[in-house]
C-alpha cells in the first residue's frame, strides 16, 4: 500500500507538472506571441468557436523559448479559416489565466479545466497564422475518420431531426444537434445516461457478444483467449468509432478487464475487476478520479453489481414478462440509489418518474444502439440502409415521444435541491448501512443508518434556518448585464436588464446556483418578494426592509444632497459627472463591471481621493450585504 501511494504520488506529479501556470508564462515576462499545435476539432458555441491547442514556443523579448501548455483559444464564429487538427498556428499577444468563478455557487469552469491540465484560455481578438502542420498521429486520424463516415451515414438516412440527434449522441457520443427542449426532457425523466455514450452501452455490445460467441461454441475453454482477443478487439473498435472519448475509454477498459478476467477462468472477483480497471485509467490520467461521469459511471456500475442481485433476489415472478419488468426495475433502483446523491450534489434536481422512463429506455437503448451499428455495418447497400436508417427513425422519434409525455407528468422533476459535499457524504453513509443493515440483520448498522441521517437533518435545517432568518442585496458579477438580486428569507426578486430576464442559459449558469442555496425559487418568473420602487432623474430606487438602493442610470448635477442606503453604478452610458457625485452620500457604493474602462478609472479616483470607500465588481468580485430580521 506503501508503494502504491508513493507510486502515485509520484504519477500525480509528474502528469501535473507539463502545465502548471507559473512553467507557462512567468511574470516578468512581456510575451509578443506564441506557436501552438492544434489538437483538437472546432467546436461550435453560440459566439465563438473553441479549439484547444498545445503551446510550444513562446515569443518574448525578440526571442523563441521552447515551452509547453495547453491552452482553450475562442475564435470569432465569422472567422472562415478552415482550422483543422494538427494545424500549428502562431497568435498574438498572451493567453490569460481561467479565472476562478465570479459568483456564488457558480460552476467553477476553472476547476474543470485544470483537471484537463489547462489554466490558460485565450480570445482571439488580433492577428493569427497557420505556419504549418503536423501529422496526426495514425491511430487518432483512423478514429477521426472512421466516426466522420459514421456521421454522414446517419445524417443521410434518419430524416427527423430529434431522432438523428439522439441516435448521434446515442451511438457515437455527438451531441452538438441535441436541443435544450430534449436534453430537459431527458434530464427530468432520468434518462440523459442513455444521450452519454459510457457502460451501458458498451455492456449492450459486450453482452450481446457474449451471448453470440457462446451460442458458437467459444465458451469453451480451449477458445477462451481467443473469445477474449475478439471480444477486446470489437470493443476497441467501437471506441475508435466514438472518437475514443474519455467515457467510452473507461467503460471499454472495465469490460476488457472482464473479458481477460474471464479468459483466465479465475474465480472471478468483480469489485476487483473494477477496481483494476479504474486504477489503470488514474495511472494514465490521475485527475479523471475527479471526472463526474468517472464518479457516476463507476458508482452505477457498484450499484448494480451489488444491490440489483439482492433487490432482484426479494421476488422471483412466474411470467417472463413481469419477470423482465422487475430486473430491468432492479437495475434503476440500483444504479439511483448508488448515483443518487452524487448526482443531487451536482445537478440539484432528482427524477421522480426514473422507474417509469427506464422501463423502456433502456430496452430502447439496446435496440437502438445494436440497429445503428447494422446501419452502419450495410450502408453500402441502398435500399436496405435505407429501409434500416427508415425503421430506426421511426422507433427513436416514438421513444423520444414518450421521454416528453413523461417529462410533462405532474411534479416529474424535484428541482432546486441543496446539497454540499458533507450532506452528500453523510447520506452515502445512511443509505448504505440501511442495505447492510437489511442485508446482514445487524443493529449497529440500523444505528449507524439512524446517526448519519440525524446529522444530515441537523445540517439541513441549520443551513435554510439561517437562510430564513436573514436577508440580502446582492450584485453579482455577469459580463454586458446588470443583474441585482433582493432576497427576505425565502422570497428573492431579480433587478435586471430585459436581456438578462430572457436568457435562461445565463441565468442557470450565474443565479440559480446562488438562489438554490438559500431555498428560493430559481425560476424568475416566479418571484414571490414584493419591493417598492420609484423612478427619480438619477435612476431607480428600491425599498428592502427599511434599506434604500440607488441603481444609477445618468448622473446629473443636483441641487440638493441626497443619501442612500446603497449606490450602484453600473452600464455602458453611464458617464463620470464629478458634480453629481459630490451631492450623493452613502454607506455603501458599488461600481459594476460593465463601466466603459476609462469611465471605472475616473470613479476609483473620485472616491479615492475623497476618501470614500467602495467596492468595484470588476476587481473585488461579486457583492453581498447580509443582514438579519
Amino acid at each position: 500500500m506503501l508503494v502504491a501511494f508513493g507510486l502515485g504520488t509520484y504519477r500525480l506529479d509528474e502528469f501535473k507538472s507539463h502545465a502548471m501556470p507559473d512553467l507557462l508564462f512567468q511574470d516578468s515576462m512581456e510575451v509578443n506571441g506564441y506557436k501552438a499545435r492544434v489538437i483538437s476539432d472546432p467546436q461550435i458555441k453560440k459566439k465563438s468557436k473553441l479549439i484547444e491547442l498545445e503551446l510550444y514556443e513562446i515569443l518574448t523579448n525578440a526571442k523563441w523559448l521552447n515551452n509547453k501548455g495547453f491552452v482553450n483559444a475562442y475564435f470569432p464564429l465569422e472567422d472562415s479559416t478552415a482550422i483543422k487538427k494538427g494545424d500549428l498556428l502562431f497568435i498574438e499577444g498572451q493567453p490569460d489565466l481561467v479565472s476562478p468563478p465570479a459568483n456564488p455557487g457558480e460552476f467553477n469552469y476553472k476547476n474543470y479545466l485544470v483537471y484537463n491540465r489547462v489554466y490558460h484560455q485565450d480570445y482571439i481578438r488580433g492577428e493569427y497564422a497557420i505556419i504549418g502542420h503536423n501529422p496526426v498521429p495514425f491511430l487518432i486520424s483512423i478514429s477521426d475518420g472512421m466516426r466522420r463516415y459514421c456521421i454522414d451515414v446517419i445524417n443521410e438516412h434518419i430524416d427527423d431531426k430529434d431522432a438523428k440527434a439522439v441516435i448521434l449522441a446515442l451511438s457515437l457520443g455527438v451531441k452538438d444537434e441535441l436541443e435544450n427542449d430534449l436534453v430537459q426532457a431527458f434530464s427530468a425523466t432520468g434518462s440523459m445516461h442513455v444521450l452519454a455514450v459510457s457502460g451501458l452501452h458498451v455492456g449492450i455490445i459486450y453482452l450481446v457478444l457474449f451471448q453470440f460467441f457462446r451460442r458458437i461454441g467459444f465458451q469453451k475453454k480451449r477458445y477462451r483467449w481467443l473469445l477474449a482477443i475478439l471480444s477486446v478487439s470489437i470493443l476497441w473498435f467501437y471506441a475508435l468509432l466514438t472518437g475514443l472519448s474519455p467515457s467510452v475509454l473507461r467503460a471499454v477498459t472495465m469490460f476488457s478487464f472482464v473479458a481477460i478476467g474471464r479468459a483466465l477462468f479465475r474465480k472471478g472477483n468483480i469489485y476487483n475487476t473494477l477496481a483494476a480497471s479504474a486504477f489503470a485509467l488514474l495511472w494514465f490520467n490521475p485527475y479523471l478520479i475527479m471526472s463526474v461521469g468517472f464518479q457516476l459511471s463507476y458508482l452505477a456500475v457498484f450499484g448494480i453489481v451489488y444491490i440489483q442481485p439482492k433487490l432482484y433476489g426479494l421476488w422471483s415472478p412466474k411470467y417472463l414478462l413481469i419477470d423482465k419488468i422487475w430486473e430491468i426495475s432492479c437495475v434503476s433502483i440500483a444504479a439511483q440509489l448508488a448515483t443518487g446523491p452524487l448526482s443531487m450534489l451536482y445537478f440539484h434536481q432528482f427524477p421522480t418518474y426514473f422507474l417509469v422512463s427506464n422501463l423502456f429506455i433502456i430496452p430502447a437503448a439496446f435496440v437502438s444502439l445494436l440497429s445503428t451499428l447494422v446501419l452502419l455495418a450495410v450502408s453500402f447497400i441502398p435500399f436496405l440502409s435505407q429501409a434500416v436508417g427508415w425503421l430506426i427513425s421511426g422507433f427513436v422519434a416514438v421513444v423520444n415521444d414518450l421521454v416528453f409525455w413523461v417529462s410533462r407528468l405532474p411534479n416529474s422533476t424535484i428541482s432546486g435541491i441543496y446539497l454540499d459535499i458533507l450532506g452528500t457524504w453523510l447520506l452515502y453513509l445512511t443509505l448504505g448501512a440501511l442495505i447492510l443493515y437489511l442485508i446482514h440483520r445487524h443493529t449497529n448498522w440500523l444505528n449507524l443508518a439512524f446517526a448519519c441521517s440525524l446529522f444530515f437533518a441537523g445540517f439541513q435545517i441549520n443551513h435554510f434556518s439561517n437562510a430564513a432568518d436573514s436577508m440580502e442585496i446582492s450584485q453579482l458579477k455577469v459580463n454586458n448585464a446588470r443583474v441585482l438580486d433582493l432576497r427576505m428569507g425565502f422570497e428573492s426578486k431579480l433587478m435586471s436588464d430585459s436581456a438578462f430576464l430572457a436568457d435562461a442559459e445565463k441565468q442557470r449558469f450565474h443565479l440559480h446556483q446562488k438562489r438554490i442555496m438559500y431555498g428560493t425559487n430559481y425560476d424568475v418568473t416566479k418571484d414571490q418578494l414584493s419591493v417598492k420602487s420609484s423612478t427619480t432623474e438619477l435612476g431607480e430606487v428600491f425599498f428592502v426592509d427599511g434599506q434604500s438602493v440607488l441603481m444609477i442610470k445618468e448622473l446629473k448635477p443636483l441641487n440638493q444632497k441626497l443619501h442612500f442606503d446603497f449606490i450602484f453604478l453600473d452600464g455602458r452610458k453611464l458617464k463620470y459627472e464629478s458634480n453629481a457625485l459630490d451631492s450623493l452620500s452613502t454607506d455603501q457604493l458599488i461600481i459594476g463591471n460593465n463601466l466603459w474602462r476609462r469611465t471605472e478609472e475616473d470613479l476609483m479616483q473620485h472616491f479615492t481621493a475623497r476618501n470614500k470607500p467602495f467596492h468595484s465588481l470588476r476587481t473585488d468580485g461579486y457583492f453581498s450585504h447580509l443582514w438579519r430580521k
